[in-house]
């Protein structure tokens, strides 16, 4: 029996972290293995696509923990057998790892920096076959820690100058006790009772006694007595395991007027603390601090920020990372080469929901925190670049302490406005707001902290900036997406892109408004149909589509979910109808109706809707979005219009360039926005 056979099953483990994976890390890998494409160039980063649902900011953290398990990374003899006896790889790909190492380069932002959805937190450069194998490693450290770390910093602030004690060991395994002790002081927290976090990294410890010190002895007054003879008076009672006043009573008695603390573990709070102040004054122990504890959060203590409180023990709502126990970051191909040596091209996922930005990015912040992506490694004049080397050329370099971190986060959440130090839920804070607050620039620049550009002197507009502009999502119904009478090749991954980027950006818009073709099933509707024997010219006339009360005239599956996610997001929701009988492409010429396309609502004014900055979705692109943003744009008020291109699709593509120049003529620009797929070479920024 091999050493790696008799080991299964026994808790044994190896010295090397190779195994802290999925399989199918190593099955992809032995797939390249074969086909030869382990040695192509390869970029891969780590990024959230959102944040929890609720939080306004992300604090990233983690790396000092991983930097040491990515040099534990290569698999030993022991590694390698189990791998072949569990078929995870072939014959070829244990050749391959035998004397495995990681050559490339791993950058990342600094420990305890603030980040936003699609930052890109950490990337690898190297070859597939090193590159692929890091994924769930990385996602394991930096979603729990960055979890940890964000929740906590919720609490720090709401918490204000009252320290906080982490005390959540028993609520999660012993490893992760130790991470989210790391990781809550370095978001803020001043102590830990977990000593292994305090000799692994150096986070000051504290600790006294649980209820079982007093329940072990004959009386309260024992337990208090024994405590204060081995650590003084100014050690701090736990003093509610019987009756809170007479605790208190005791506890003055045994350690006198000068005792540190006493700790209060249960009741109303709000009632318990100020009442307990009272008696500790009036008992003489005006110096006694008063520390709680009892499933604290950042909501209860932003309810306790009035009570007479000094201090705060908070377990497994930090420890669980509040609400939220991962950060939700992923770890995505962005770049690869079809061969070795071979230029690098872009690579994005589409899927709905889910979608990634291609390309190798430097991602610069400037001194507001506006944050900028460049595709060509530079970085714009007054920007610097943010991420830092955690491994250069293989070589593993000097990461930030946790001390050090833990500076980097104090800054971080210092550099933050109110708006996003708010503890109630609300929507993803963007570096924009800071900007604006600080009354030094104009959001329409910025979308969610983060934006791509090609080159540092032309920046590519991201999307949405803020929420003083609306979204038009036009005619994104059955029938224009593929399976419909009219269907636009791209139509279904387009409303699902659309919805995506309602889902991340609804804080962003003040108004939505969505469009239908609402035809008239009977005639022509106005020479719009090609009714047989005639057949349409795909041009003026087309197929029978979008008659009022049939399927293909309603929502696409994907829109008719955002405008479910839409309500309580505080943007206004508007619904127009188009194309009653006459032959309209542009939403200007319809008329705002109830969502079921009914009545007109109260007779709103159309025009008044669509002025101010515009971001013009929706389908096609040559036809009715085109219309309808060259209309909006000649309104009375119009402000900016921009055509967002990723979410649109064309009848006839290859006239894409004609079409962006048209509207660019009319003052319209064809951008790009920053949270949907990568920009691409067709109808950029004309």
């Amino acid at each position: 029996m091999t050493a790696s056979a008799s080991r299964r099953g026994t808790g044994s483990t190896s010295a090397s972290t190779a195994l802290l994976t999925d399989m199918y890390e190593y099955t992809m890998l032995s797939a390249m293995v074969e086909d030869g494409s382990v040695h192509h160039e390869a970029v891969f980063e780590a990024f959230a696509r959102r944040l929890p649902e609720g939080r306004r900011f992300g604090l990233f953290a983690g790396l000092g923990r991983l930097l040491p398990l990515l040099e534990g990374f290569a698999p030993d003899a022991e590694d390698l057998t189990y791998l072949r006896e569990v078929g995870a790889i072939t014959e070829a790909t244990e050749e391959y790892l035998r004397d495995w190492t990681f050559t490339g380069t791993i950058t990342a932002l600094p420990e305890g920096s603030l980040y936003w959805p699609h930052t890109p937190l950490l990337t690898v450069h190297g070859t597939l076959g090193e590159c692929l194998l890091l994924e769930t490693l990385v996602l394991s450290v930096l979603n729990f820690d960055s979890a940890i770390a964000s929740a906590a910093a919720r609490m720090v602030i709401a918490a204000g100058d009252r320290p906080l004690i982490e005390m959540g060991s028993r609520r999660v395994h012993e490893e992760a006790a130790v991470a989210a002790a790391r990781a809550a002081w370095i978001a803020g927290f001043a102590t830990t009772s977990n000593l292994e976090a305090g000799r692994r990294f150096g986070v000051p410890v504290a600790g006294t006694a649980a209820h079982a010190a007093t329940l072990a002895r004959p009386t309260e007054r024992d337990a208090f007595a024994a405590q204060i003879a081995t650590y003084g008076p100014g050690t701090t009672l736990l003093v509610d395991t019987y009756d809170i006043p007479a605790g208190i009573r005791t506890a003055v008695e045994v350690a006198g007027t000068g005792l540190g603390a006493v700790r209060i573990d249960s009741g109303d709070l709000m009632t318990v603390a100020p009442a307990a102040r009272a008696q500790l004054d009036a008992l003489g122990a005006t110096s006694t601090r008063i520390t709680v504890t009892s499933d604290l959060d950042e909501y209860a203590l932003v309810h306790l920020a009035g009570a007479p409180i000094d201090g705060y023990g908070v377990g497994t709502r930090v420890a669980t990372g509040s609400d939220h126990p991962t950060a939700g970051m992923v770890y995505k191909l962005v770049a690869v080469g079809d061969g070795p040596g071979t230029p690098l091209r872009s690579v994005q996922k589409l899927s709905a929901d889910k979608g990634s930005t291609g390309g190798a990015k430097t991602a610069s912040r400037f001194p507001d925190g506006r944050e900028v992506w460049t595709l060509d490694g530079s970085v714009p004049e007054g920007a610097s670049p943010v991420h830092v080397d955690v491994i250069r050329d293989g070589v593993p370099q000097r990461v930030a302490s946790a001390e050090e971190a833990r500076e980097v986060a104090a800054a971080s959440l210092a550099s933050l406005p109110a708006r996003a130090r708010e503890i109630s839920e609300g929507q993803a804070f963007r570096a924009s707001e800071q900007w604006d607050e600080a009354g030094t620039g104009d959001a329409g620049e910025r979308s969610d902290g983060g934006e791509t550009t090609d080159d540092a002197e032309s920046p590519r507009d991201g999307g949405a900036a803020d929420a003083s502009r609306t979204l038009v999502v036009v005619d994104v119904q059955n029938d224009f997406c593929e399976g419909g009478a009219l269907g636009v090749t791209g139509g279904n991954a387009v409303a699902e892109r659309i919805a995506a980027h309602l889902s991340e950006r609804a804080g962003d818009y003040r108004r939505v408004v969505f469009s239908r073709d609402w035809h008239l099933a009977e005639g022509d509707n106005g020479g719009h149909f090609a009714l047989p024997p005639s057949a349409p010219d795909f041009v003026d006339t087309w197929p029978v589509h979008c008659v009022q009360g049939t399927r293909g005239a309603e929502y696409h599956p994907a829109i008719l979910g955002a405008l479910e996610r839409l309500v309580g997001s505080g943007a206004e929701v508007v619904h127009v109808v188009k194309g009653e009988g006459t032959p309209d492409y542009s939403l200007a010429q319809g008329r705002v109706a109830g969502v079921d396309g009914g009545a007109p609502a109260g007779g709103t004014d159309l025009p008044s809707l669509l002025t101010g900055d515009v971001d013009v979705t929706g389908l096609a692109f040559d036809y009715c979005v085109a219309a309808s943003a060259r209309d909006i744009a000649a309104l009375p008020g119009a402000g900016t219009v921009r055509v967002l291109e990723d979410l649109t699709a064309a009848v006839h593509p290859e006239a894409d360039a004609e079409t962006a120049q048209h509207l660019a003529e009319a003052g319209i620009r064809t951008v790009s926005p920053a949270a949907s797929a990568a920009p691409t070479d067709s109808r950029k920024d004309a």
